[in-house]
Parts: structure tokens; sequence; C-alpha cells
């Protein structure tokens, strides 16, 4: 697990180079779903592996062609094709072959092919053991299987997982490979795991062997250790600028992603683009004797470097209006016209005949008649730049330049090489982005793409980097979010330390605060794969998801299981009379504390302890009561993960007063019942108590509407924490005579409730009209002694600030007497949904 756009392609190219220098003989790359990913991948795997200049002496690289050509040609029949001869001149003299393809069918069809038919036929001629090292790269995107790869229907369903596993396994002997002198291994890589942790276990290709975090420079966080981000030395130039930069500080007062809600949408672009050229111009000026760019890019320089250094910064800005392609279009339409001084629709014939060169003239009327709108960015960036500067490491560079002479740079220098490019699948659309310097006849151009308004969708919000990127404006919007796939969409994280001052997002208010989520719950993924890389045996990682967005959109039949267990959670479960010692000794014990009556006219309805619990007290409470006879019933044997998960991610170990949060006992009989089991309920309350005094990842309130939990005065959320009264509820029935509870001090007597099978049928009861008018039971047990009910919440729950009530009913059985802990719990406590995979039959 990388982050997005961290460095996980040089990892991955790490890995390969070590591989082949430990002597591996065949490494598959699968370079992405798209052209653009596969080619990039390709073209890197060039440059920074096997930079020999004879290299065909050292390897076998697949596909022979350059990328230039594969991009025109397209899927060619003999693009992954190798000769018997060469497959047994490499297996012989122990070359390795090294193939990057792309991940579709069609591709993956004819590597495996040449793999079976020709490598595989000689490899088992010679007789000696073959390795293989296939590196899954974007790993979540196509990759996933949600059924048992063998049946027919999902094979169908599902093509790309299967071809993956063509590439070294018998389809005759699942699990063994085509071979016996074959050794594979499967490596994936994503930034977005989700679908990989949820997807069905029997896909072959799932994560069960081994999970790594990589890790990012940042502000904090030590090398030695297993935190997500470890600190460099070279301060902010160094950092890896993702969530904890762009959602969290540390620009402080001044936020990096800005609203735009206030805003009319053509407005937002302008805004956008004025943002853009004021950062590109200031980004220019601190690079002290570049040429100017609008010369640059008509000259010819003898070498890549000359033209690399007279082209100066690489300059982009991203706009990403939807999934529909004629969006991307009329944006860009649009921008040609503001830009140009056109009229509404003349834009459409300028992208028509390609010619998509930002204008002058509407940008200088647009400075004349918005001048404040232009300078308010400088103030915005000067304002950035001396927080930055406060910060650790080299800051990047103020000119001090004013107003004058940056307009006469974005006019006379920037302007004139800013180009407008639609990159989407459509026949129209720009070619991939260029951001080297590209050789000619006669000699080296700087880069195509040196000063560019990228305006895309889907193929921008995967894999492919933006050089460059200062300024976006995202206003793309989804009627049922998934965190995994609007993660991949920030295409403004990577590694913009030196120009951070100058980096904005522009995005409507309800997506930032989406965005922040997901980070939150991005860094409680890394937290867990941290811990479990050091822990000598692991939980797998649980996924956590919000309110109102899922993990995964990926994989069906996922749904989220929320910590909270209910406003009124009820253990239904029985043990028989003679097994429930324990737990009647315990209210014997407590309610030998002073306690009060609660009249039920004529008869008693039961007593309620004169002391209220604590959050803890509580807790420590409902653990005691154990239900070791219980057979069968609702089982969830995920609690104990999900709860190891919740001390992973905040931080509780060994020695810490809350651990461990869950303590059923280890012979308790199911491992767990979900909210139904008093110990979930208990490490609830448990969560609740440790949330008040440190900030948990991707949590937020049980409020209605609930709120981010790292947004909340904890303070004041302290004082508002519950209380618990304790009510013993009694019915009219036989008098208990032996046990515990004979010898309380004041006569109980059991429930009259119908029992089947060990469970109660029915939860809270006794529901009565009051003299008030309204109607309400148990669940408002300790109110009966004044009539008057705690503030409600729309739904009836306690409101938050109120207290709370543990309800213990005395349950009447044939021999003797049951006990049923029940609570009231207010609203206000924190709260996390872990993403669970329900199977076909929803348990």
């Amino acid at each position: 697990m990388g982050a997005v756009q961290s460095g996980k392609t040089a990892s991955m190219l790490a890995v390969i180079a070590k591989s082949l220098d430990a002597g591996i003989d065949a490494v598959v790359v699968l370079g992405g779903t798209r052209t653009v990913l596969w080619l990039q991948t390709w073209e890197r795997l060039l440059a920074q592996v096997d930079t020999h200049e004879n290299r065909h002496l050292r390897r076998v690289m697949l596909p022979t062609a350059s990328p230039t050509n594969i991009a025109e040609d397209g899927m060619r029949p003999g693009l992954y094709n190798l000769t018997s001869q060469q497959a047994k001149r490499a297996v012989a003299n122990k070359r390795p072959i090294v193939v990057v393809a792309m991940k579709q069918v069609a591709h993956l069809e004819r590597v495996a092919h040449t793999l079976r038919e020709v490598v595989y036929p000689a490899v088992a001629s010679a007789d000696r053991p073959f390795r293989l090292l296939v590196i899954d790269d974007e790993a979540d995107d196509s990759s996933i299987a949600e059924n048992d790869l063998t049946t027919a229907a999902s094979i169908q369903e599902r093509q790309v997982p299967r071809r993956i596993l063509d590439l070294w396994e018998s389809r005759q002997r699942p699990g063994e490979t085509a071979i016996k002198q074959l050794q594979a291994t499967y490596l994936a890589y994503t930034a977005t795991p989700q679908a990989n942790f949820l997807q069905d276990q029997s896909n072959p290709l799932a994560p069960k062997d081994f999970v790594v975090c990589l890790r990012t420079p940042g502000a904090s966080g030590n090398e030695e250790r297993r935190e997500p981000s470890y600190r460099v030395h070279e301060g902010v130039p160094g950092w890896y600028t993702g969530g904890d930069v762009y959602y969290k500080g540390p620009t402080g007062s001044i936020p990096l992603c800005m609203p735009t809600d206030t805003m009319p949408e053509a407005e937002q672009l302008q805004h956008a683009v004025r943002g853009y050229l004021v950062a590109s111009a200031l980004r220019l000026a601190r690079a002290p004797g570049t040429p100017e760019p609008s010369w640059a890019a008509a000259q010819i320089f003898e070498t890549s470097i000359d033209a690399k250094t007279a082209g100066g910064p690489v300059m982009s800005m991203l706009v990403h209006p939807s999934a529909a392609m004629n969006a991307h279009f009329e944006t860009a339409e649009h921008l040609l016209e503001w830009s140009a001084g056109l009229g509404e629709g003349e834009g459409a014939a300028l992208v028509a005949s390609g010619q998509v060169a930002l204008g002058v003239t509407g940008i200088v009327e647009d400075m004349d008649s918005q001048t404040h709108r232009w300078t308010q960015w400088l103030d915005n960036y000067n304002q950035s730049n001396e927080v930055v500067a406060a910060l650790e490491g080299d800051a990047p560079t103020w000119p001090g330049l004013g107003w004058v002479d940056l307009r006469a740079k974005i006019v006379d220098e920037i302007v004139p090489v800013t180009t407008v490019a639609v990159i989407n699948s459509d026949e129209r659309s720009s070619d991939r982005p260029v951001f080297e310097p590209v050789q000619s006849d006669d000699g080296w151009r700087v880069a195509p793409n040196l000063s560019t308004i990228f305006v895309s969708g889907n193929v921008m919000s995967r894999g492919l980097t933006l050089e460059g990127l200062s300024t976006t404006l995202f206003t793309r919007t989804s009627d049922e979010p998934a965190s995994d796939t609007q993660m991949q969409m920030q295409r403004w994280f990577g590694y913009r330390g030196r120009y951070i001052d100058v980096c904005r997002v522009l995005m409507p208010r309800l997506q930032i605060d989406l965005f922040r989520d997901y980070h939150e719950t991005d860094v409680a993924l890394r937290l867990q794969i941290l811990d479990a890389m050091t822990d000598d045996e692991p939980a797998p990682p649980t996924v956590l998801q919000g309110r109102n967005y899922r993990a995964t959109a990926k994989v069906r039949n996922v749904r989220g299981r929320a910590l909270w267990p209910g406003a009124t959670p009820f253990t239904t479960w029985l043990n028989p009379p003679d097994n429930d010692v324990d737990n009647q000794q315990a209210v014997a014990d407590l309610f030998a504390e002073p306690s009060t009556v609660v009249d039920g006219r004529p008869t008693a309805r039961g007593r309620l302890l004169d002391r209220s619990l604590t959050l803890l007290e509580t807790a420590d409470l409902l653990d005691v009561f154990t239900y070791p006879a219980v057979e069968s019933g609702a089982v969830d044997p995920g609690a104990a993960s999900r709860w190891k998960a919740v001390e992973q991610i905040a931080g509780i170990g060994t020695g810490d007063p809350h651990f461990p949060v869950f303590r059923m006992r280890l012979d308790t009989d199911p491992a767990s019942w979900g909210a139904e089991n008093p110990n979930n309920v208990a490490a609830y309350l448990r969560f609740w108590s440790l949330a008040l005094e440190r900030r948990v990842s991707a949590a937020f309130s049980t409020d209605e509407p609930p709120q981010r939990w790292s947004t909340i005065d904890l303070v004041a959320r302290a004082d508002e924490a519950p209380n618990f009264r304790v009510g013993l509820r009694f019915g009219p029935g036989d008098r208990v005579e032996k046990g515990p509870l004979a010898g309380i001090g004041f006569p109980v007597n059991g429930m009259e409730r119908t029992v089947t099978e060990s469970r109660l049928t029915s939860r809270w009861g006794a529901r009565t009209r009051h003299a008030d008018g309204t109607i309400w039971g148990d669940e408002f047990f300790d109110c009966y002694p004044t009539q008057l009910l705690p503030d409600l919440t729309p739904s009836r729950s306690r409101d938050r600030g109120t207290s709370g009530l543990l309800l213990i009913h005395v349950i009447q059985q044939e021999n003797g007497v049951s006990l049923a802990p029940a609570l009231s719990i207010p609203v206000g406590g924190p709260d996390q949904l872990h993403a669970i995979k329900e199977n076909n039959g929803g348990g």
C-alpha cells in the first residue's frame, strides 16, 4: 500500500532492479488498464532500470517496439511475441525476460500465450527452476474478483483476474503452476486497497501472505519506527504533500483547499485560471536566469538538458468537471472564449481546428476590469509563503515583485506558451501529456506541455502524474461516492513542497469535507497495516467508511457496521439459571449499595441504584457478564478484530488503562454476538472514554446529524459525557428464593417474558401512556420516579448531555431466574463504520 502519487512506481522499479540483480528469470509488470498509464510505466522502466546501451544482450524486453510506435499501432499481433529459439537462448544463458503489459484481456492473453507456449516449454526442456515475478500496478483496478474464480460464471463475469492467473497457474490444476519448474510470486501495488481487502477471499489474488505499507517523507515520524511518515532533514522541500498537508495543516490559517459554493459556475473557472497564472508567474520569477518561456519555446537546443534548463519549471493546472466527455470539451471551449475575448459558442470552432493556445485579449481585458480578483491571489500566496517560511527547511523564496511586474510576466511570458488540453478517451482529445523535451530532426525542443491547463475526467483519476500541478478546479460530484475511487482523483498530491505555498484546490465545501474524511480512513488503514507488520499474529486490516460514502464500489454486498451498538442495545440471550450465578452475584454485590424503590403500582417495578456509574465503571460492570452456555446465536466472529483495529488506530497498547478495549473472556461461546453482546457494548463505552482524551481518526459523532470527531471540542464533550443510572427490573413472577439475588436485602420477583430456545422474543417492554399523554416504557426506567423524560433527539434517543441507563432484567425461567442487561445510551459519543462484506445469505 502506497499513497496517491507518493512514489509507488519508484518502489516497484526498485523491487524489479533488486530482483534482476538477485537472478530472477522473468518479470511481468501489469502497467495499468489505460494506454497512457501502460506507456508511462514502460518509459520509466526503460529510462530508470535498464539504461545499458546494449540492453538486448542482457535481457529480453517485451514489447520490443518503442512506446511511440506502440501508441500509434495499438495492439499489434506480434506485440509480445518471442520465438522458440529466443526463449531457449534466454533460458540457457539465464537472460531474464522483462514484460510490461497493459492490464486488459487481449494483452494478458498474448503475454500468457508467449509464456505458456514458448517460454515454459524451453524451461521444461532445460529442467531447471524458473522464477517469475508478476507486479500488478494499480492492483485495485480490474484485478478484483468477488466469487470463486474456478466457476464458469465468475470467469465470464470478471476476466482480468483469471487472465492474470493464467500467467503462471494451470487451469487443470488450480493452485499449481503451469509446470513443476515454475515458481511464481504475485506482488500488488495500490494506494487504495479497500476492494482488495473486501473482495471474496477465494480470489487467489486477494492479499493473504503479507501486506506492507510504504511510508512517506513528511513533517513528523521516525524512520526507525513503523509510522505513516518519517521526518526528513531537508524539511518542506522534501515532504510528500498529501492529505496531512492539504486537509489538516500545516499552512494553518491559509487553507490550500478553497470552497467554491458561493461562486457561479462560470466564475469558478475564471477565478481558478487567474490563480494558476499568478502562481506560474511567481514560480517563474523564483528561477532567476531562466530564459523567457515564450522565447525558449521557439528555439532549437543541442541537448535535452539544455532544452529542459531553458524551459524552466513545468507548470500545470487541472480542471476536473465530470466524467462526461462532452463536459470536458465544453469547459475547454468556455476557457478559450474567455481568454481570447470571444463570444459564446466561438470556442467550439477553435477546439475543432486544434487552435488551443490560451488567448491574450480576454485575459488583458479581465486584468483591467477585475484587477482586485487578480491581486487577491497575489496577497493570498504572499500570506501562505510567510506561513511556509516559518516551517522547517528552505522555504520557497518570495520574488518580491509587485502586481505590475507580475502582470507583465503573465501576459508576455506565460500566456503565449499556455495551451488547453482535453485528455480523455474521445478521438478529439489531445495526446497524453509530455513534460520532457522532445527531439526533432534538427535538435531538441522544450517540453510540449510546458504550461498547460488540462481538462479531464477518469483518465486523470488514476496513475497519471501531472508535473508542476499547482491549481486544481474540482467540480465533479457523485451521488454515491466511494472513498477508493475518489481518493485516486487527488492528482494534487505528490512532492510539491518546493512550491506548496502557491498550490490550491478549488471545490465545493461538501467535497472538501469528503476528501478530509477519506484521508482519515486512509490514515486508519495505514496505522493498522504498520502495526500488523510487527505483530506476531496480525489481524486482517479493517477497512473504514463513512455515513455518506462507501469504502468501495468495486465489491458488492459491502455495508458499514457501526461500533455504536445503537441507542437501546438489549441482550436477549439467556443463561439457564444454574449457569447465571456469576452474573447474579455481580448484581447482588452492586445492589448491596443504597438503592431506591421504583413503584409499579401496586407492586414494585424494581430498584434504582442511588449512585451513577461513569462510562468506564459501566463498561467494567458489563464485562462481568458472561454467557458460557449459549450454544447458538447471531455469531459475529469479526468483533474482536474490529476492536483490535480501533486500538491500532487510536494508538492504544499494553500499559494503557483502556487496553484491551474488548474484554470478552476467551472461554465464552460463541466468540461474539455483535450488538447483543454486553462485552461489545462495554467496548463501545470504553472507546467513548478514550476518544474524549485523544483524537481518533475516521470517527464521527452519533449526534443527529453526526459531526466529525476531529472537529469536536473534546473538553466540552467530556463535560457532557454521560453517567449511567443502574436499575434492576422486577415483574409479577415468582419471588427469587435461591441464589445471590435471594439475599440481596429486598424482595426480587421475576419478569414473565416469553423465552424461546434460550432467547427472549421481545426486548423493551411495559410501554404505557403517561400523564402528559406520551407513551414510553422501560427504556426510561430511571424516569419513572419523576415522570419527566430527558431531552430527546428527533429519533427519541436520549440527547447529548443527558444521563444513560443500564437496566438489568430479572427473567423468570422454569427453575429460577436469569439476567438480561439492556442500556439506553445518549447520543454524542464517537463512532466508526467498519466495512463488512456480507455473504449471499446476508450474514
